[in-house]
């Protein structure tokens, strides 16, 4: 497996030195058939040539491949039944590999979405584990003999068992507890549930990450997929691992990743700095426009489309967003279904102006030309990177406009932003006493404009432009 790995592993060359820092873009896949959350895609060479082609040209980096490990029903298949095949309906590890090596041919880097805290009940390891008594493959699980046992313990309150984080009170419902086993005569931990081809709900078994033999099987199965050569993980909600550590999670996890070079590592549902600084990942997703408290309880920026006014947002950039690009990591967004035109693009617009990498789901459809354009211009314009810092700047209306500058990490440039977030056209008003600048120039047309202390811009109901601003010491 390690040949292969490494034989696999020498496509990646093709994929520029720490993409995720660059990309604007990232499509999620799926190889399962009738799956909700990703698009599917062919593991045929042809076909898979033809959609890759499509996708780079749809503006996109990177391609996530979102559970790929054999599964069945739930959470479009992420209940694992086997962690070292796909669904061999499909295809084979060598027909993934390919894929892989055909996306690097192309400059699209890889990630998988793997879920190493659960299992289906109908896995073969599961149903060994019930039936093996005090087996290795038993303590890769957390069992009791009744029901009012404390459920499995957790190290500290940035790992979650029975208890829910601020603000996820709708996630109770998942919580399933001590489920009983007639194959195993006892019970064993579950925190996720699902329905099964029958719908009836079947508690999914969770694995026990404070035991020593189940840290070291999951550490097999990131090795075995990053060796088919892929760029990246992200992790099924680590933060619901019973008996995780920062520690195991360096050891088993992320350490492993990054070992690889150039990968990309995400903790799904991590929400504080610590799965960076001591969990060892480098990115994260934006939950901060939607879990930074107060009254807007909503995404941010769903909530500015709304009611027309855009102040939440800057307010919870600077309560998570900022906090996460502070300690060096690459905000996600999965950006939202929005069945008007407008108000969609000005929401991809928001999400690439302030730097996270646009997600786009099955649920959400293709992007149309407009949005193609939005991730062009951001992967073009080093301001925009997912590192790059953000000033807001006032404008007349503060209530119904949005306004902000990006600076890149290097200072090589510098790209003012400008939202609307009314129904109708507005002549936004950017205060630019605070910058320094010859003029701008307007990303999509290349028109110059002077700068003014009174920045003065014409908008479209839900409008936006981006200008590259021209340093002063380039006046002529």
């Amino acid at each position: 497996m390690g040949a292969i790995g490494r034989a696999d592993s020498s496509s990646r060359r093709l994929v520029p030195e720490r993409w995720w820092e660059t990309a604007a873009g990232l499509k999620i896949v799926t190889l399962k058939r009738g799956r909700r959350y990703g698009h599917e895609i062919s593991i045929e060479p042809v076909k898979v040539a033809e959609r890759l082609d499509e996708i780079k040209a749809q503006g996109f980096q990177a391609i996530e491949i979102f559970a790929p490990a054999e599964g069945l029903y739930a959470y479009s298949g992420l209940d694992t039944t086997n962690h070292y095949r796909i669904d061999p309906e499909l295809g084979t590890m060598d027909d993934f590999r390919r894929l892989v090596r055909i996306a690097h041919s192309k400059g699209l880097a890889v990630v998988a979405f793997i879920n190493i805290g659960y299992f289906s009940v109908e896995a073969s390891d599961w149903i060994e584990a019930c039936e093996s008594g005090d087996s290795e493959k038993a303590k890769w699980f957390s069992w009791a003999g009744r029901t009012d046992v404390p459920p499995p313990g957790a190290e500290d309150a940035q790992f979650y068992v029975d208890n829910i984080p601020p603000g996820d009170s709708q996630e109770k419902e998942e919580t399933w507890g001590w489920q009983y086993s007639k194959r195993a005569r006892g019970y064993y931990w579950a925190r996720w549930r699902a329905k099964d081809e029958e719908g009836n709900w079947v508690g999914l078994p969770q694995t026990n990450w404070a035991s020593e033999e189940w840290p070291k099987e999951a550490e097999r199965i990131v090795r075995f997929w990053m060796d088919t050569g892929i760029d990246g993980m992200l992790i099924d909600a680590p933060l619901f691992y019973t008996g995780l550590t920062w520690g195991k999670a360096r050891r088993h996890i992320s350490g492993v990743i990054a070992g690889y070079g150039n990968a990309y590592i995400q903790p799904e549902g991590g929400r504080d700095q610590a799965w960076i600084t001591e969990g060892g990942f480098n990115s994260i997703q934006d939950y901060g426009m939607r879990l930074w408290g107060g009254k807007w309880q909503r995404n941010s920026i769903i909530s500015a489309l709304e009611t027309g006014d855009p102040r939440p947002i800057e307010e919870s950039l600077r309560n998570y967003h900022d906090q996460m690009v502070e300690v060096g990591a690459v905000l996600y967004h999965n950006v939202h279904r929005i069945e008007d035109a407008s108000k969609r693009h000005l929401e991809r617009a928001t999400v690439a102006g302030i730097g996270d990498i646009l997600a786009y789901s099955r649920v959400v459809g293709e992007p149309d030309a407009e949005e193609t354009w939005i991730l062009k211009t951001r992967q073009l314009h080093p301001a925009l990177h997912p590192l790059g810092r953000r000033r807001k700047l006032p404008t007349r209306a503060d209530d119904k406009h949005y306004a902000f500058l990006r600076t890149a990490v290097d200072g090589s440039e510098r790209v003012l932003v400008v939202l609307n977030f009314q129904p109708e056209p507005q002549t936004v008003e950017v205060d630019l006493s605070g910058v320094a600048a010859a003029g701008l120039v307007e990303l999509r047309y290349g028109e110059l404009f002077e700068r003014r202390g009174f920045f003065k811009v014409e908008l479209p109901a839900y409008g936006y432009r981006f200008y590259q601003v021209v340093p002063v010491e380039e006046l002529s």
